[in-house]
């Protein structure tokens, strides 16, 4: 008796490799968005106080959401609308 071979569904063949495809793309993303963490909280730390305002209010003007500049830099949500404020104020020259 001689055994047939087995034949791989194309279309199995290419859903195998577009899921490794994302699979690969989420690990190069989470990659990126780890390192602009680490580079944001080293930037904010290292600024004067006066300057951690004016980089966190151009952050949530950039990124349009206050939460999710305190996710970035791992502040609280009420430290971030301080620092806004500040700003706020100081350009307001009050």
């Amino acid at each position: 008796m001689s055994r047939r071979k087995k034949i791989e569904d194309p279309s199995l063949k290419m859903m195998e490799v577009t899921l490794e495809g994302f699979k690969q793309a989420k690990i190069a993303m989470d990659a990126i968005k780890e390192n602009q963490t680490n580079q944001a909280r080293a930037t904010y730390t290292g600024l004067t106080s006066s300057g951690k305002s004016r980089y966190v209010s151009s952050l949530v003007e950039t990124s349009g959401s206050q939460i999710e500049v305190a996710e970035l830099l791992d502040l609280s949500k009420g430290r971030i609308s301080q620092l806004v404020r500040s700003e706020r104020n100081r350009n307001n020259g009050q």
